[in-house]
């Protein structure tokens, strides 16, 4: 959930001011916690470079309206008011957000901490709330900002910057960040990004393809398709967008997309490679493999090019295969059922115990080019050894991520990696510039 900022200043007179909005601690207005930020702590005049905010999110997921309904979350944000004020006591001025479920508390940095603050409220904030005659846990994300720490006492920015370090504390699953200088920024590139994305027609995404090789002799027996976004005149790679992608729903339209492409290459390739027949491998992520159409999807794309399920590779990263019980696992099941072959990326890198290679539908693993790197060290070359072994035990194929030396290929072969792959034996590249064997 992104939390959305909006603030709408009313006017002495204007339509909709209402005299019972002044609060009678302070005589400002509740419909205007900004107002507040400028009026000063109580206790002491508010120095330009005093200035401080927290902001605290109640039930920002909704899991609490879900199971109590929504007339009791309705009472959440005026008894967690009473309930942090009563705390607090005089360090600060405590008020409802412009945002629901949220409470703002204004203070001065330069008199109060923002760090015994924020720890007094953490120790608070996990007691349960009293809402109708009940007593009810409600789960809080804290932001807090100062003009310290922001590098501006600007009160809208200052409350834009505690209420994004609250979004990054639910994002992040913690219960407190603090406001930096560049958070706004990137928070804002981070929007334009998206936007962009979804503005963007899927011409403007394109696949390059890069090989993997028998170890052996070197022969190509498929390819790896890597999605890239021309964006203006700047061809930017995953990194630069895809996880603003997987942070939305943007994740899924751009997936298929890339699916449809690959598996469209791989049927004009396969008539002209002279050799075995090639695959494709195609990566996907844990949110796109939870995805309940992406299964039908793959089955109706291989029916239409008519392709073979067993000439295509399902790269997925160590991360996604940790729960067992997950819908990406039935998925992964199913694209197994199907003739897919499963492969495990970047193993090495997550925190999945090998012990997932002897339980799910595993037939190739790809071992970390950061491994790969080092395979001079001692203890690196053991451990790769050991992957090396279980999976020629369990009769899985192994494959040699990163591979830029050629100095690297006969310690490779000789710890068993089956499959190579690195700019040695060459880099992605769009399909137009790559000779089929």
């Amino acid at each position: 959930m992104v939390l959305r900022l909006s603030r709408l200043p009313q006017e002495a007179g204007a339509p909709g001011s209402r005299a019972d909005d002044v609060c009678p601690a302070n005589g400002l207005s509740d419909a205007d916690p900004e107002e507040r930020i400028e009026a000063g702590a109580p206790g002491r005049a508010q120095g330009p470079s005093s200035a401080g905010v927290i902001v605290v999110g109640l039930d920002l997921s909704g899991g609490f309206l879900a199971a109590h309904g929504f007339a009791t979350s309705a009472l959440i944000t005026t008894a967690a008011q009473s309930s942090i004020r009563a705390a607090l006591g005089g360090h600060a001025i405590v008020e409802p957000g412009p945002v629901d479920r949220t409470v703002v508390i204004r203070f001065d940095a330069g008199t109060h901490s923002v760090d015994d603050l924020t720890a007094e409220l953490k120790e608070h904030l996990s007691h349960p709330l009293l809402l109708a005659d009940r007593e009810h846990f409600v789960q809080s994300q804290v932001g807090s900002a100062t003009a310290a720490s922001v590098g501006t006492d600007d009160p809208d920015l200052l409350m834009r910057a505690a209420f994004a370090a609250a979004h990054l504390a639910m994002e992040t699953g913690s219960h407190l960040h603090a406001a930096t200088q560049s958070m706004l920024e990137e928070l804002a590139n981070a929007s334009e990004l998206r936007t962009a994305m979804a503005r963007a027609a899927s011409s403007d995404f394109e696949m390059h393809y890069q090989p993997i090789v028998d170890l052996a002799d070197a022969r190509v027996l498929g390819y790896e398709s890597l999605i890239r976004w021309r964006r203006g005149d700047d061809l930017l790679t995953p990194p630069a967008f895809l996880p603003a992608a997987e942070e939305t729903s943007l994740i899924l339209p751009i997936g298929r997309a890339g699916t449809r492409s690959a598996l469209e290459q791989l049927a004009r390739w396969s008539p002209h490679s002279v050799t075995t027949p090639l695959f494709m491998s195609v990566n996907y992520s844990a949110r796109q493999l939870a995805d309940s159409r992406l299964l039908p999807y793959v089955r109706r794309t291989l029916d239409e090019w008519s392709l073979s399920a067993s000439d295509v590779w399902i790269e997925i990263t160590e991360q996604a295969l940790i729960d067992v019980a997950s819908p990406a696992m039935r998925t992964i099941e199913g694209l197994a059922e199907m003739g897919c072959v499963i492969c495990v990326d970047d193993l090495g890198t997550g925190f999945a115990a090998l012990r997932y290679l002897a339980d799910l539908p595993v037939s190739v693993v790809k071992v970390d080019r950061s491994l790969v790197r080092s395979v001079s060290d001692p203890s690196i070359r053991k451990i790769i050894g050991a992957v090396c072994d279980i999976s020629q035990t369990l009769g899985i194929a192994s494959v040699a991520e990163g591979v830029e030396d050629e100095g690297q290929i006969p310690v490779l072969r000789d710890l068993g990696f089956t499959h190579a792959q690195g700019y040695f034996y060459g880099r992605p590249a769009p399909a137009s510039q790559i000779r089929i064997p």
